[in-house]
This record gives C-alpha cells, structure tokens and sequence, in this order.
C-alpha cells in the first residue's frame, strides 16, 4: 500500500533513530535525516505523527536517561522547522492540540519490545489508525515495534525503505559482473552464516578488522595479540575448505602496533606481540586494484580501527576508490557511513543504506518479518 493513500489519520511510524551518540549529543545524524522525507510526506496529506524507535540496548523496564531519545526528538525538530510533543510513555494520552507530530520515548524501555509482545503491540497499535514502517536497519527483528504492530493495523512502508529496496533489489537483479564484497568488523560471529552465503553471489570477498584475523588464524598465520573469535575458527576452516575459498581476498600485509611502535608488516612476518589494526600499504593498493575492475561493491563496516590515526588509512583509500570509480555501489552499516560523509562523498555512491545486519540479511536471501508482510 502506497504513502499517498493515508490521509488525516493518526500515524504510528517506526523509524531508526539509533544513532552515534556522545555526551548527549548526536554525533551522525544520517539516519534521522533518512526520516525526512516520509515526515513531511504524512504531513502534507494532514496526517498526525506519532514516531516510535528505539536507541541503544538498555536493560527492559529500566529508565535510562542517556539512552533517552529526547535529544533526538529536540535535533529532529530543528531539522523539521515544527514543534515535537516528546512523550514519556506510551500509556500517556496523545492529543495532537498543539503539535501534528509526537515522540515517545525510546521503545526499548518497554518490557516485551524485544520478545515481540502480543499485549505490547497493541497497546502501540490502540494509539494509532495506522502503521508506517521505515526502519530497514531493525526490519531483520521480530520485535513489537518492528512487526507487532502490523498484525493490527494497516501497514504501509516509507519512502526511504521503499529507496532503499529498490536499490539493492538492482545489485541483485542485474547481477552486474565482477560483484565485489568487502565485510569487516570486530565480531565473525555476526557475519559468519552471511559470508557463506554471499561467497555464492561475489566474485571477489575482502575481509578486515576481527572478521580478517579470525580467517587469517584459522589459515595457520600468526595474529599475535588481535582481536579474533577462538570459537569460531572450525567454522572459518570449512569455510577455507570449500571451493569457494578462492574468491577471499587475503592481505599481504597489515598495519600493527609491534614493540609499542606502529609498522607495516608483512602477513608472514607478524610476531606474536604484534597487534593487527588495520591493511598494510600494499595490501591498500591491491583492494584498489580490485575495486577499479568490479562493476558492482558492497561495502558493510570499517577495514581497520577507524577511531585511532592512521589506522583509519585503509577505510578511508576505499571509501576514495569507490566514489572515484562511480560503479554501482551500496554502503550499509553505521560505522562507515560517518567516514564516507565526513570525506563528502556520500553523492557518489549509488546507495547508503541505514541497513547493516538487515542489509547483510536481505542480500544473502534471508527472512525479514515486516518486509515479507509489505511484499517488498
């Protein structure tokens, strides 16, 4: 069902405002920035709004004041030039007298949001005439206010969902050849199924951060002290083992931290004090290399330790590479988005997408409860 059917109703809408914070204060606002469009949508057809998402992990039933969403709903109302009525509690009356548009605090407060509760649903639904969903990053969670709602409204999907579907739907479709996979990030164990998956769809696979060092162990290289997941080094195995191995693309060398001093190592010369933290120089040039041949990329998560210089150099030579070589590209993730707009290159990607899990979901053909039920 289409945006453009609802008109002067009572609009529940789930959107993804889980964004980077510090001190209180939005560090990207990518993602709330994806939310404007289908907001003023609504409000042009004279509906009212009322937003719900979720920040942060915080413990069900507890209040937390730094995983509040008030800045959120203050920083969203600058952007929109309108009033938010912030509300505490969903069981608090919503009477639209002053605003169009109201908040409620972060839905993960609520006992049975994440276990997709029945008499939680629809307490959220009871609010509203109707749901609106425009959240790809949590569309993966069965989750009250990801999926709940809908067994008890109509459902519509928002504008950015609807952009961003459509775009990975052309990477899928149009198989456009060589397709390469760059997968990075502290945690295989996230990704592990994903990677399995996709190594059937690409033609070339790049690795990095804990994801790469959990391979390059269970290959048999040294990783000294680096993060990897000891748990996981079977699963890696087999994955080496399968005919499929061959599309991984592993480094030649890496950037360390060896006798408290950061070096470029070879891959076979790293010692067992030695730290991995990002792709060494030559390595850098050899994924460039890669990415100048492939007609399709798609990117999930930092090469390196983005936070600490110059351990940011691998991600952000990619990020350069694939804006430079304009192929068709998607960006998903919520740490690399940061990087590519704080280089001002988020115009040369054919998608950033507010997905990470989710994207990594849909892409390998997995079940994602709301979008099966919006037949997106």
């Amino acid at each position: 069902m289409l945006l453009d059917s609802i008109f002067s109703k009572r609009v529940l809408v789930r959107f993804d405002f889980n964004v980077p914070m510090h001190d209180g204060k939005i560090v990207n606002d990518f993602r709330i920035r994806q939310s404007v469009e289908t907001i003023q949508k609504l409000l042009q057809n004279k509906n009212k709004i009322i937003i719900v998402s979720h920040l942060g992990r915080p413990k069900e039933g507890v209040y937390n004041e730094s995983l509040s969403l008030r800045p959120i709903s203050k920083y969203l109302s600058i952007l929109l030039n309108q009033e938010i009525e912030f509300i505490k509690s969903y069981e608090n009356k919503i009477s639209f007298d002053k605003y169009d548009i109201a908040m409620l605090e972060n839905v993960r407060f609520n006992v049975g949001e994440k276990s997709c509760s029945q008499e939680l649903s629809k307490s959220y639904a009871s609010l509203a005439d109707c749901f609106v969903f425009d959240a790809f990053g949590v569309s993966h969670r069965k989750e009250s206010t990801t999926f709940g709602v809908s067994e008890y409204l109509d459902t519509y999907s928002g504008l950015n969902i609807q952009h961003e579907i459509s775009t990975i739907n052309r990477l899928i479709n149009e198989n456009s050849r060589p397709m390469t996979i760059i997968i990075s990030g502290a945690k295989v164990s996230t990704k592990l199924v994903v990677i399995k998956k996709l190594l059937n769809k690409c033609d070339f696979m790049i690795l990095g951060g804990g994801i790469l060092n959990t391979f390059l162990k269970a290959k048999g290289n040294e990783i000294g002290n680096s993060l990897y997941e000891k748990d996981l080094l079977e699963e890696a195995k087999n994955i080496l083992n399968s005919k499929l191995s061959s599309k991984i693309i592993f480094p030649k060398d890496l950037s360390c931290t060896s006798n408290s001093k950061i070096e470029n190592i070879e891959v076979n010369n790293i010692c067992s004090d030695d730290i991995i933290y990002d792709l060494g120089e030559k390595s850098i040039e050899y994924i460039k290399e890669i990415v100048n041949k492939s007609s399709s990329i798609f990117w999930n998560g930092p090469l390196g330790y983005v936070e600490k210089v110059p351990f940011n150099k691998g991600t952000i030579e990619l990020a350069k590479t694939i804006a430079k070589h304009k192929c068709f590209s998607i960006v998903g993730g919520g740490d690399t988005l940061p990087i590519i707009e704080d280089l001002n290159l988020q115009n040369q990607y054919s998608c950033l997408s507010t997905g990470g899990g989710s994207l990594l979901t849909y892409l390998e053909g997995g079940s994602l409860p709301i979008l099966d039920k919006l037949n997106l």
